[in-house]
């Protein structure tokens, strides 16, 4: 087989694949017109390869980042007794 036969080996309807990213299938379709996803309409008929759902996701996907955490100042009642400290005292 060459690579482009095994791009076609997995086709998914559209219910499939929006059942797959947990979305209605009106978003599959809107995926579909874009270009970010593949297509081949057999017939009248449209499916999506599973690797074309699969390198969305992946382009599609980002990691959490950590938040920077700072120093919180003290906040209300407490601002008021802060004293400010000066060389001379």
């Amino acid at each position: 087989m060459t690579a482009s036969q095994d791009i076609y080996d997995d086709l998914l309807t559209v219910p499939e694949v929006a059942e797959w990213l947990r979305v209605e299938p009106r978003f599959v379709y809107r995926l579909v017109s874009s270009g970010d996803l593949i297509r081949c309409n057999v017939g009248r008929y449209i499916r999506i390869p599973a690797e074309s759902v699969r390198a969305y996701l992946k382009v599609n996907t980002s990691v959490a980042v950590k938040p920077i955490v700072r120093p919180r100042r003290p906040g209300g009642r407490a601002r008021r007794y802060l004293r400010v400290v000066t060389d001379g005292e």
